[in-house]
């Protein structure tokens, strides 16, 4: 994404200064040579433009005043050569882009220093003469679509980590007094946007899927300074959604604007709470932690003048520029009255996007036209303001947090599942497992179901590689994990294989054609990284299935696709990793060990190469060595102890050759305790 800065400036203190067409401000963009520009107005004669764009003046004045103010915002933008410029220039394969409007959007950072200047609502202006489509909304025009944020200089951008495993805190407030707010609407619109994440099998009872949906989800109804704090303090939540009612906050020589929070002790039976209060709250103190505060990377204010200034004569700014200065990477607000149909779209919008991974500021495009186009009476699409700072490699990290969601998503049906065949596993049945045991045809649905929901998962990580073509690989391996496990689905949904039989029904041939472009996506991975033996050695168990099967030459018909070489040399690296790195990173390559030596008999040429090597009781060792490595309810245990149960439940009852396998696989299946799939870990 294409970024321009630019930076707005005057001499002396942010507040306590007025509008003028008297004031130079200085306008620095990019590498351009500053420029000086003025604002064509009096301060009154914004705020009354404002009082207009704030539902105070009747209809006609705030339409009017839509247009009007947009046009001369437009005009002000317009002065600035450099910024001209910059949004006409072409970067080397925009051409090539064309055609995608999502590649093609420009993120606009607006750094405002001056209180009266945060006043002017940009988002707004109208394109000018000279930028890309002229006439129009600069916001919503789609020739070179523009997403505005604004932002401070005191959020260190290069301290910003995005969240790779939201957890979302919803809290909302409706004080006596005021209006209720919708907040059944926007904890079903957040619920819905978390089901990808949210294993809820039909046959747990109501006190296990709470829990669950705690586990991504938390609920503070009828809000207190108290709750809120208290939530803060002690959770870690990556987003925080607030539903409230933005109010004025008066002082003897100031106006600033509040949220309503409840408060039982007060006669009025609430209290407004600052921008500087809120952020005190939102950044607590961690429980048990000295020294370290809470930072959501998300905040989203779906209250009415979030955004908005007040007067401009006292210190402070707006609750959204609070926040983002008290070191909230985005904080999305609103500067003007926000309609309830307009709040629910703005946690529709963005939290579905948010939590697959996506890029905000895409999704901020979107929403604004989408609030353009569905609320012809509101300018909802211009209230929306955003506070950003992101980090330098927000792009890298970006598509760290896009391919996690996805997995987690996949991982999260497909695990559902599995428990629902843990309930067949005379091996691993839940010990903990709460309600009625599901039915035959309940399971058969709910691996339906689980293949419906990977599907679209999948299509989602399919997609991520245009977005992200550095993380080719790491997608390819995750894609052929994903075929391989949806073909151990559609096994265990047929019921009886036989060989020979089985694999020409249509059922049949569509585990086989799973296996069989998992394995094809295993070597794609490693011939783009040769550094992850974990893909070899799928690579390599796939590959005997298939032979076992018939549906693979022994040996096969390519030298670089040799099985006794790589495994030979998936074992070295092997090796190597496990005696380097942390412990985690040592556990994976003990994993790669135990399989590969699980694997060993199957290998043509490697009894004959180290006829006296006990490959049964390194498989087993390596197995001791993961345990060891890290404490019995990790994520390598589950996920290695789940890799052994393939082949005692799965493998062996499809490929004849991996029943030899059974005796050693129950012997690392002992070494490996049980224990349920840690949380967070995909």
């Amino acid at each position: 994404m294409r970024t321009i800065t630019l930076e707005l400036l005057r001499h002396g203190p942010p507040h306590n200064q007025l509008l003028s067409p008297l004031t130079d401000y200085l306008a620095l963009c990019e590498n351009h040579s500053a420029v000086s520009w003025r604002v064509p107005f009096e301060h009154n004669q914004m705020l009354y433009r404002l009082r207009a764009l704030s539902y105070q003046m009747g209809e006609e004045p705030r339409e009017f005043q839509v247009v009007d103010t947009a046009r001369v915002l437009g005009e002000v933008l317009g002065r600035i050569p450099g910024l001209t410029a910059d949004l006409n220039r072409q970067d080397a394969g925009d051409d090539a882009r064309r055609g995608d409007d999502c590649d093609r959007v420009t993120h606009l950072r607006l750094i405002l220093s001056a209180s009266e200047l945060a006043l002017l609502p940009f988002e707004l202006a109208t394109a000018p003469s000279g930028f890309p489509g002229a006439g129009q909304p600069l916001s919503l025009q789609s020739q070179q679509p523009v997403c505005i944020t604004r932002e401070t200089r005191r959020v260190p951008d290069e301290f910003v980590v995005w969240p790779k495993h939201p957890r979302v805190l919803f809290a909302y407030a409706s004080p006596p007094g005021l209006e209720p707010v919708p907040a059944e609407a926007h904890l079903l619109a957040l619920r819905r946007a978390l089901i990808p994440w949210l294993a809820l099998p039909d046959h747990i009872d109501e006190a296990e899927r709470r829990a669950i949906v705690a586990e991504r989800l938390a609920l503070i109804p009828d809000a207190t300074v108290a709750t809120l704090e208290e939530a803060c303090a002690s959770g870690r939540y990556t987003h925080v959604h607030i539903l409230a009612h933005g109010v004025e906050l008066r002082t003897d020589y100031d106006v600033r604007y509040g949220l309503a929070l409840h408060a039982p002790a007060e006669p009025s039976g609430r209290e407004v709470v600052s921008g500087e209060r809120l952020a005190s709250i939102l950044r607590a103190a961690k429980r048990n932690e000295p020294g370290c505060f809470t930072r959501p990377a998300v905040v989203t204010l779906a209250s009415c003048h979030s955004g908005n200034v007040g007067t401009v004569t006292g210190v402070g700014a707006s609750i959204g520029h609070a926040l983002h200065e008290a070191g909230v990477p985005l904080v999305v607000a609103s500067q003007f009255p926000l309609s309830f149909g307009g709040s629910v779209m703005l946690v529709q919008d963005l939290y579905e996007g948010l939590l697959w991974g996506e890029d905000p500021r895409k999704l901020l495009v979107g929403l604004r036209r989408r609030l353009h186009a569905r609320f012809r009476q509101t300018h909802d699409w211009a209230s929306l303001t955003a506070y950003a700072t992101l980090p330098p490699d927000f792009e890298s990290q970006l598509a760290d947090a896009c391919i996690q969601q996805a997995m987690g998503s996949i991982d999260n049906a497909l695990g559902a599942a599995d428990r629902v065949l843990r309930t067949l596993s005379a091996r691993d049945k839940p010990t903990s497992q709460t309600g009625a045991e599901p039915s035959e045809s309940s399971r058969v649905d709910m691996i339906s179901q689980a293949l419906l929901h990977v599907a679209a998962a999948r299509r989602r990580l399919e997609a991520s590689m245009a977005s992200y073509p550095k993380q080719s690989a790491r997608i390819l391996a995750q894609l052929a994990s994903t075929h391989k496990r949806e073909a151990q689905l559609r096994f265990h949904a047929l019921g009886d294989w036989t060989v020979g039989v089985s694999d020409r029904t249509p059922d049949g041939a569509r585990i086989i054609e799973g296996l069989e472009l998992a394995r094809s996506l295993y070597w794609d991975a490693y011939i783009l990284r040769r550094s992850d033996p974990w893909v070899v050695v799928q690579y390599l168990s796939l590959t005997l299935v298939l032979q076992s099967l018939g549906r693979l030459p022994k040996p096969l018909d390519r030298a670089d696709q040799d099985t006794l070489s790589l495994w030979l040399a998936a074992e070295v690296q092997s090796l190597n990793d496990a005696e380097t790195g942390d412990a985690g990173h040592r556990a994976w390559a003990y994993g790669n060990l135990a399989e590969l030596y699980l694997l060993a008999p199957l290998v043509e040429g490697l009894s004959t190469l180290r006829p006296n090597e006990d490959f049964a009781k390194r498989a087993v060792d390596a197995a001791h060595r993961i345990v060891a490595l890290t404490k019995a309810s990790s994520f390598h245990v589950f996920s290695t102890r789940r890799q052994v149960l393939r082949y005692l439940e799965w493998l062996n009852g499809l490929a004849p050759d991996f029943v030899a396998l059974e005796p050693v696989a129950e012997a690392m299946l002992a070494a490996l305790p049980s224990s349920v799939q840690p949380t967070w870990d995909y």
